[in-house]
Order: structure tokens, then C-alpha cells, then sequence
């Protein structure tokens, strides 16, 4: 850029040769080559590296191309500022296609947010299972590929056997771990679907507790009878565009409860929207 400036300030007639021409086009090619060689295995096996190298082929590419440009172009005419004019044409692409490329490797080095693709497929193998009711507090560690962390709960029913459900989640592990090439931990949620009373008002909640967003859903159900009242102990996932407080949200999730039963006393944590929400099988859980 300031060898550009330098020249728009005293312009000078750019020597050209039919070697000059020919040089460049060779060089052309060649970097046409690597920038499609390095962009195909770079997206193959997934490194940022190559994606880089890719780029700056392709950026050396457009220079080149520039230079023949302009070197024709200021060989037959008598305007000489064009040199000057496409080099700094030249340096701002060069320096966009940089910052660019360095965006994109130090993105996995800070961690960076999972696709909506990958989430889906981590859903989609989990909820596959019979033993598995629903899945909520799903966390995607990224730092590139191979370097993939998945932690999730597993809601599962509580009147199954043990080391049956310990099993399936081993599977599941094994499974995310193979199929999506990441490390997964996956936490056991017992749901009690036995119980009528429960299930009433699971459905009830469902209803409530979109009334403070109607994305809003909860999870970890668990009712606690005691000799003046009964606690209703859940988490609700607000979503990130909601417009009311975590205090707000508790409130009318509360009061529209006490409308219900009046016996029934309402414990919520407000849970983080990690990933966009992870629906069970069962409604509103």
C-alpha cells in the first residue's frame, strides 16, 4: 500500500516484455492449483491451516492477475497512475482475505459455538434410544476437529433397572464418539412417568410456563410433599431473546401455579440456554 501511495505521488511508465506476460500467467496457474488443491483437502480434513494457504494462493492469484492488468494496460496507454491505483486495490484485498484467515484459526483456538448440524446429530443419536425420555443442558466444547467436548443430561425413566440405563448411556457415549469424532459425558436424569399426579402437572406446566416466553421449557421435574405444602422444583430454560427478567419470569410462573393449586409451592432455577433447546419425547420436558 505505501509502495502504491509512493507511486501515485510520482508516477513513473511501468517496463512490460512478452516474458513479463508469460511469467505471470505461468504464476497464475500455478497458484489457481494450489488455492483449489489446499481449499479441497483443507474442507476434507478439516484444517484451517490449509483453508488459510488456500486463501492467500488465491489472493496472490488476484495480485498476479492485477499486476498483468495493469501492466498491459499502462504499456499501451499513457495513464500512469494505474499501477499505483491497482496495488492499493491489491493491499486491501490482501489484508481483508488475512484478517479473514486469521478469524477463522484462532476462532477454534478460543472455542467457538457448535453448528445447528452437529447439535441436531448429537440429538438425534441420544433420542434414538428407547431408554431415553429427553435430553436438556447440552454443552459443546469446540476447538477444531478432534477437539470436541459433549456434556448432556439424559432424561430416563426412573423405574428402570440401573445398570440397563448405565449401559444405554455408555452406548450412547461410545456412539457420539464414533459417529461425530468428540468426547462425550453424558449425565443420567431419572423421570418418574409412573406417577398420575406428576404427569398432571408436568402438562400444566408445560402450558405456564409460556406464559413468561412462549419458547420458554423446563426440565427436572420434582415434587416434594410436605404437611403444609407441596414444592414444585424444576428448571426453566429461558431463551436468549426473552424480554422479562429471571426474577419476573419466576414470578408469573409462580403466581399462575398458585392459581392452580394453591397447595403447591414453586423452587425454580433459571437454567442457561446453552444450545438452542433440546426437546424431550415427553411434551414440555
Amino acid at each position: 500500500a505505501k509502495a502504491s501511495f509512493d507511486k501515485l505521488l510520482s508516477p513513473t511508465k511501468t517496463e512490460f516484455s512478452y516474458i513479463t506476460v508469460t511469467v505471470l500467467l505461468v504464476s497464475v496457474l500455478a497458484k489457481l492449483y494450489m488455492s483449489l488443491y489446499n481449499k479441497k483437502f483443507g474442507k476434507k480434513i478439516s484444517s484451517p491451516a490449509m483453508l488459510a494457504t488456500s486463501a492467500d494462493s488465491l489472493s496472490d492469484m488476484i495480485s498476479t492477475l492485477v499486476v498483468l492488468f495493469a501492466g498491459i494496460i499502462g504499456n499501451v496507454t499513457e495513464f500512469l497512475y494505474l499501477d499505483g491505483i491497482c496495488g492499493l486495490a491489491v493491499s486491501v484485498f490482501i489484508l481483508i482475505a488475512g484478517v479473514r484467515a486469521a478469524k477463522e484459526t484462532i476462532s477454534p483456538l478460543l472455542g467457538q459455538p457448535p453448528s445447528s448440524e452437529f447439535v441436531q446429530k448429537v440429538y438425534e443419536i441420544v433420542i434414538s434410544s428407547e431408554n431415553v425420555l429427553g435430553i436438556h443442558d447440552m454443552i459443546v466444547h469446540d476447538y477444531g476437529p478432534g477437539r470436541v467436548i459433549v456434556s448432556l443430561h439424559a432424561e430416563v425413566p426412573c423405574d428402570k433397572d440401573i445398570l440397563t440405563l448405565h449401559d444405554t448411556i455408555d452406548c450412547l457415549e461410545v456412539a457420539l464418539s464414533e459417529k461425530l469424532n468428540c468426547e462425550a459425558v453424558i449425565h443420567l436424569d431419572p423421570i418418574d412417568v409412573n406417577n398420575v399426579r406428576l404427569t398432571e402437572i408436568r402438562a400444566i406446566l408445560t402450558d405456564i410456563v409460556k406464559k413468561a416466553d412462549p419458547d420458554a421449557l423446563f426440565h427436572d421435574l420434582r415434587m416434594v410433599p410436605g404437611d403444609t405444602h407441596t414444592n414444585l422444583i424444576f428448571d426453566v430454560i429461558l431463551p436468549q431473546s426473552c424480554t422479562c427478567s429471571e426474577k419476573e419470569a419466576k414470578e408469573i410462573i409462580s403466581s399462575l401455579v398458585k392459581e392452580y393449586d394453591p397447595n403447591l409451592c414453586c423452587v425454580i432455577r433459571i437454567d442457561n440456554d446453552y444450545i438452542s433447546h433440546c426437546v424431550s419425547k415427553q411434551e414440555g420436558n
